[in-house]
């Protein structure tokens, strides 16, 4: 049985604690962050009694094997090196840490204590994402030319106006950071390495944070392929979260319009015509935010990976992957607004 804790009572309480709770072989025995009325009632409506303040009285006084962090990227670094150094295996958030320096820093330490690694990119395993994916791969429509992606919302944090870390480029936020972080994985999952970019970002005339809120790029990815990405978390109204795949005998599109992850509807344009593409929906419990479904996918595997003692997928690898695109595209803006 896999001991683990939670640090984080923010998603840590709605998506990890419910996602974990409900593995086979996996024992969730307590829980760090603030004390709220919500917290509290919530462990003892499921039984958990273990609630802390503090995640190092956490760490010193729990008997684990494992956490799963939901934390900002600058306490997600101190913490899973904490952890790590105990020899504790660690599922974490994305981004993995503010930096480059910090995610290989990372990396490192995991792989010389040998400890299972993993990281929530979640969208790849929508069961509508992986029909598309396995669509691309037998080239169901030829060779994969171009990739576009449109993702616009409104953020809480811009419609309430409020700054955060969400909102700091230091503290691993941006529409880049922390939105982007799941495109940057899943560009790469659909089509190979990324091996140029051009950028242009939006930013807020209304001062929230200095964290852009908005990102234009022109990619270049291995097999020649073309791409093209747009994300506003600045979006008044429209709601949209659609990826085009253009292949060399038809299209496919991939897109949601009223949810994060739920309701995504796959269609493909072909010499045939239109088609839309029935795919059986991820079944969610009931009363649980939508996200637990898909968390649980990754939090079964990362599970599994530390009973068995193997190598979990997507791990901090890729994090650090995604990290270095990120102060990849963040130069590039920069030597777009120089030029």
């Amino acid at each position: 049985m896999l001991k683990i804790a939670i640090i984080g009572s923010g998603f840590g309480q709605y998506g990890l604690l419910p996602a974990f709770r409900s593995i086979k072989n996996c024992d969730v025995v307590a829980i760090c962050g603030r004390k709220r009325k919500q917290l509290v009632t919530y462990c003892k409506k499921v039984g958990l009694k273990n609630i802390y303040h503090d995640w190092q009285s956490l760490l010193k006084n729990e008997k684990l094997d494992a956490v799963a962090l939901a934390v900002t990227p600058r306490a997600q670094y101190t913490i899973a090196k904490y952890a790590i150094k105990k020899g504790l295996h660690v599922f974490a958030e994305k981004p993995l840490a503010v930096n480059v320096s910090q995610a290989q820093e990372l990396l490192s330490l995991a792989q010389k204590k040998r400890i299972v690694h993993g990281i929530d990119f979640i969208f790849p395993e929508i069961a509508a994402w992986k029909k598309v994916k396995e669509l691309i791969d037998r080239r169901a429509f030829g060779e994969l030319n171009h990739i576009s992606v449109n993702w616009d919302f409104l953020s809480y944090n811009v419609k309430n106006k409020i700054s955060s870390w969400k909102t700091s480029t230091e503290e691993g936020g941006g529409a880049l950071s922390f939105y982007f972080s799941h495109g940057l994985y899943y560009l790469e999952y659909f089509t190979g390495k990324i091996l140029n970019v051009k950028s242009v970002f939006t930013r807020s005339k209304e001062g929230i944070g200095n964290a852009e809120i908005g990102i234009d790029m022109v990619l270049e990815f291995e097999n020649n392929v073309t791409g093209h990405a747009h994300i506003n978390c600045n979006s008044h109204g429209l709601i949209r979260h659609q990826i085009i795949l253009q292949c060399e005998n038809g299209v496919v599109v991939l897109e949601n319009k009223n949810s994060f992850v739920d309701n995504f509807t796959i269609k493909t344009y072909s010499e045939d015509g239109v088609k839309h593409l029935k795919v059986l929906k991820d079944r969610g419990r009931r009363n649980e935010d939508a996200r637990v479904k898909i968390v649980r996918k990754l939090a079964a595997r990362f599970v599994s990976a530390c009973v068995r003692n193997k190598p979990m997928f997507p791990s901090f690898k890729e994090g650090l992957e995604v990290q270095k695109l990120i102060e990849r595209i963040r130069a590039a803006a920069v030597k777009h607004k120089n030029e």
